[in-house]
């Protein structure tokens, strides 16, 4: 789709940063001094490419600032709902109420190819359509060439159409709505600064750009573009943006050699160079046996670094290449090792026990009748349901249900601070949907409505990205590392750094075959490419596969990892693990780029044997060498390679030793190793 995107002038400056959060922080700095030399603070409009990167740079400019003066920083997507708040009284759909109403819109839909047709029999049908929409709505882009993008389009039309008769907009419309704000008459009424510092230039999209030209009208302009660093806009346009715009002046910012190790290794990943030694800071291969252990693993690094004084949770990330289920699972094994957690794209909404309870209620009031009536779940008091279903308002019962039957208490009672505070903000989201079906008169405001509703909602949170940021609770960061970007971390960890994942198989949508999508010239994404098409946006060459749209999906994938090893400033972490979690146990091979990497830079280095900080952590490493032993017997058998039984002997021999010495405890600890090992051998015990 590169080829569609519009050249853009500007009246402005191009600031061009080496790659490197060091050199885009210091370039910023400069610039922003620059300008609050020649306006007040608050007539400078800083704006980011992402929600996600706000803070950041809030806290890296206001150092320029005196006392408690606030840099003016927002983002695109914030800009522009602000801009629409101001002149359009349509309702902004949040991402959880779009994905309703879009299940309900596409319901009954009636699509015009063949393909979707048939496709729209799966159950997977309206999230990956969704998804593809969701695409097509953000870019504002016209495919004219493959029918069945073509139909999405025509769908996406009808689906906008029907919002707008309604009174509601996604947020896939802010950019474009409030784009036509700009180029009207009532520009005058929105914006109230007489200077623009755009940083993340390198991210924004050719809509993007054209919102910014109309943002900035005749007030003066300086754009901050990193080199080598776009991950997102690189996904549907190729280059680096100074392909796209011109500027009547450009120069280079701020630059120099990387002060520490892991930016050092986040240079390297970028641009392929081998900077000297910062000799500060450390980058170390953490190797488990599984992909669960590599978790534990983590979260046993995690209580180290946080038992050190002066160490916090929220100095710590764990990034991972994909968000969705990915993160949930990542999320769900740190809290079970009693470290918490938060993220920005991933709401938990899908595992919180507080919206469990809720939903459990909510099918008792919609069943009709006892044969409806759920056969499990919580006990409920029947006296309670029946003054519930009294009620006439959804939003006034499930709020006094929460009241009445304690849950609030609850949560305050059995959460930690932290986790407590994310179950709050769960269920008043739960009430806000309950609302919304009332005040949605094309909605029916029945407790069968809002259980179809909460069970989505529910079902579907592990699975989706939120296009906004959440509210950060205060512990380890968990998300995709997109969303880290330009963000910065005492310790970062990049899990599953093998090949299957990094670079994996270039991957843009379910709803149509990778090589089918390869081949559409109107997708809004990367996809018909050539050779330079990949020189031109990647200086690295990291695979020697003839096929271009491999190559640049390869080279994707080493600068995600490039900006993931830059929020580093003290630690980071590459984790991998050996065998794959299937039946066989397959041999993983350890990613390409942590190899050249491991070879390359002599700093790059084992991480050091485990300490262990709990008796969980105690347990579960005992637990995990029977495992582990088992494990080499079965691989064994199944892979021809040999096994020294007389250390796998003398392992268990010490681990029974240990038990014994252990009373009470290891007796119980001891039950646990021998349904351990009659569960390897296929027995069930009753």
């Amino acid at each position: 789709m590169s080829q569609s995107s519009v050249y853009q002038q500007f009246t402005g400056t191009l600031v061009s940063s080496p790659f490197g959060a060091e050199d885009v922080e210091r370039t910023a700095r400069e610039e922003y001094r620059t300008l609050i030399d020649e306006y007040d603070s608050d007539e400078v409009l800083v704006i980011t490419g992402a929600p996600t990167s706000t803070d950041a740079f809030r806290e890296t400019l206001g150092v320029e600032l005196p006392g408690a003066a606030t840099p003016y920083v927002t983002s695109l997507v914030l800009h522009a709902t602000d801009v629409l708040n101001q002149t359009d009284d349509r309702v902004i759909l949040s991402d959880a109420l779009r994905r309703e109403l879009l299940h309900r819109f596409l319901a009954d839909y009636t699509w015009d190819t063949e393909y979707l047709r048939r496709a729209a029999e799966q159950p997977s049908f309206i999230e990956d359509v969704a998804a593809v929409m969701d695409t097509i709505s953000w870019q504002t882009v016209t495919p004219d060439e493959t029918p069945e993008l073509r139909d999405i389009t025509v769908a996406l039309d009808a689906f906008h159409e029907w919002l707008a008769e309604h009174g509601h907009m996604e947020r896939g419309q802010l950019i474009s709505e409030a784009l036509d704000v700009l180029t009207g008459d009532a520009r005058d009424e929105v914006v109230d600064f007489d200077a623009v510092l755009a940083v993340e230039f390198e991210e924004f999209f050719p809509l993007d750009r054209a919102y910014l030209d109309a943002l900035v009208g005749d007030c003066e302009l300086v754009c901050i573009a990193e080199e080598n660093a776009s991950v997102r806009r690189t996904w549907v346009e190729t280059g680096p943006v100074t392909d796209y715009v011109s500027f009547t002046e450009s120069r280079r910012g701020a630059s120099g050699t990387p002060s520490t190790r892991p930016a050092a290794t986040a240079a390297y990943f970028a641009d392929e160079t081998v900077p000297a030694d910062p000799d500060t800071g450390s980058v170390s291969v953490l190797a488990t046996d599984s992909s669960d252990e590599q978790l534990a693993e983590i979260a046993n690094e995690i209580e180290v670094l946080v038992a050190q004084e002066n160490w916090k949770y929220d100095d710590i990330a764990v990034a991972t290449k994909q968000s969705g289920s990915t993160v949930t699972d990542t999320i769900e094994t740190l809290e079970r090792a009693g470290i918490p957690t938060e993220s920005t794209t991933v709401t938990g909404f899908g595992d919180d026990p507080a919206i469990r309870e809720l939903l459990a209620v909510v099918r008792h009031l919609a069943a009709d009748g006892e044969d409806e009536v759920p056969a499990h779940g919580p006990d409920l008091d029947t006296a309670r349901l029946d003054r519930v279903r009294e009620m006439e308002s959804l939003e006034d019962g499930v709020r006094w249900w929460a009241t009445d039957s304690g849950l609030k208490q609850r949560i305050a009672e059995r959460a930690k601070p932290l986790d407590a505070r994310a179950q709050f903000g769960n269920v008043r989201r739960a009430f806000r949907m309950a609302e919304f079906l009332e005040d949605t008169a094309f909605l029916d405001a029945t407790w069968a409505s809002f259980e179809k509703m909460l069970e989505r909602a529910h079902e579907y949170a592990p699975q989706q990205n939120q296009t906004s940021a959440t509210d950060l609770d205060g512990g380890v960061r968990v998300d995709h590392l997109q969303s880290i970007k330009n963000e910065s971390f005492r310790a970062v960890f990049l899990v599953d750094l093998v090949d299957s994942e990094y670079p994996g198989d270039p991957f843009l949508t379910r709803l149509f075959p990778t090589e089918r999508v390869a081949s559409m010239p109107d997708y809004p994404g990367v996809t018909e490419l050539d050779g330079a098409d990949v020189d031109g946006t990647f200086p690295t060459s990291s695979t020697a596969s003839s096929r271009a749209f491999a190559r640049y999906h390869t080279e994707h994938a080493r600068r995600r990892l490039a900006i993931g090893a830059g929020a580093a400033t003290e630690h980071l972490y590459c984790c991998l693990y050996e065998f794959e979690d299937t039946a066989l146990e397959e041999r993983a091979q350890a990613s390409r780029f942590l190899t050249a990497a491991y070879e390359d830079l002599p700093w790059v280095t084992d991480a050091d044997d485990p300490q262990i900080t709990s008796e969980q952590a105690a347990e579960e490493f005992l637990l995990s060498r029977v495992d582990g032993a088992l494990a080499e017997v079965r691989r064994a058998n199944s892979q021809d390679v040999t096994v020294s039984l007389d250390e796998v002997e003398a392992e268990l021999g010490e681990i029974q030793d240990l038990l014994e010495q252990s009373g009470a405890r290891g007796e119980d600890l001891r039950k646990a190793l021998r349904a351990r090992v009659e569960f390897a051998n296929g027995e069930v015990r009753r």
